[in-house]
């Protein structure tokens, strides 16, 4: 029987990785990973298309790709993160402020690294949607996540789904941002056409936070609105199908050329 003792062990291993595969409750045990054994360190980058770029507090550069993995570029070599441990299309990193990185992926949710080993999280825990395209933190430590289906919050405990103004969920969300305030703006898809919505940020913390939401009377721009972003006298920005616009708090401003126009 000695002899296919080796045997049955590896069978004993083979039996409890596919078993445990997949699982995602909150409550299961971190899975750790050695990455020095599973990294890959090369001299080049992703061949992939790359959806995100971010710099961290060390000056390492963080990159999506979308079939390639995450890589950590520290000015010398490249390392993919993910390559031996995660088989996802990645679009967004986010650093947290303690050092943490939070990878959003279109298909299977979000990861955390703390630089060590992985946690995923996805619908089967409280996420909205496992199409996640933008991960920021706000000034009060709350993770929001931008998927295709709605706006979503994590506190490190919780997964909140938030709602437009007639109470229903979103049914798309392209771009989530925070603002030199703390309120929270997306730009996403409503009942009745797309539009910002700003979170107060003096309600965040509320059940049900105060969201107003600002239209444009322009019908092609109704149709949709991409990413958003705030310039520094506060004006936030926005992309749309015909052009950039300005919202200055009032009024919502276009910078097409009124000759094509004609």
């Amino acid at each position: 029987m000695m002899k296919y003792a080796h045997l049955y062990s590896l069978l004993l291993m083979f039996i409890f990785c596919y078993s445990s595969k997949g699982q995602t409750r909150t409550d299961l045990p971190v899975r750790n990973t050695k990455p020095e054994t599973k990294d890959v360190v090369t001299s080049y980058g992703p061949n992939t298309m790359v959806r995100n770029i971010k710099l961290d507090r060390k000056g390492n550069i963080w990159i999506a790709a979308s079939n390639g993995g995450v890589f950590r570029y520290d000015g010398k070599s490249f390392t993919n993160i993910t390559s031996k441990v995660i088989s996802a299309r990645f679009w967004n990193v986010l650093e947290d402020r303690h050092g943490n990185l939070w990878f959003a992926s279109t298909d299977s949710g979000v990861y955390f690294y703390h630089g060590k080993s992985f946690r995923n999280f996805t619908t089967k825990v409280g996420l909205s949607n496992n199409d996640v395209t933008t991960i920021i933190e706000d000034k009060t430590g709350k993770f929001w996540f931008d998927t295709r289906g709605n706006a979503c919050s994590y506190d490190g405990k919780t997964f909140t789904i938030f709602k437009n103004k007639d109470g229903k969920t979103f049914n798309n969300v392209w771009s989530i941002i925070e603002d030199k305030k703390g309120n929270i703006w997306t730009s996403s898809q409503t009942s009745n056409g797309w539009a910002l919505s700003r979170y107060d940020e003096k309600s965040l913390t509320n059940e049900k936070p105060t969201v107003a939401e600002i239209r444009s009377e322009d019908e092609v721009t109704r149709r949709m609105i991409f990413g958003i972003s705030e310039a520094s006298d506060g004006s936030i920005w926005f992309g749309a199908l015909n052009g950039v616009h300005r919202y200055d708090g009032n009024t919502i401003t276009d910078f097409k050329d009124k000759e094509v126009q004609k």
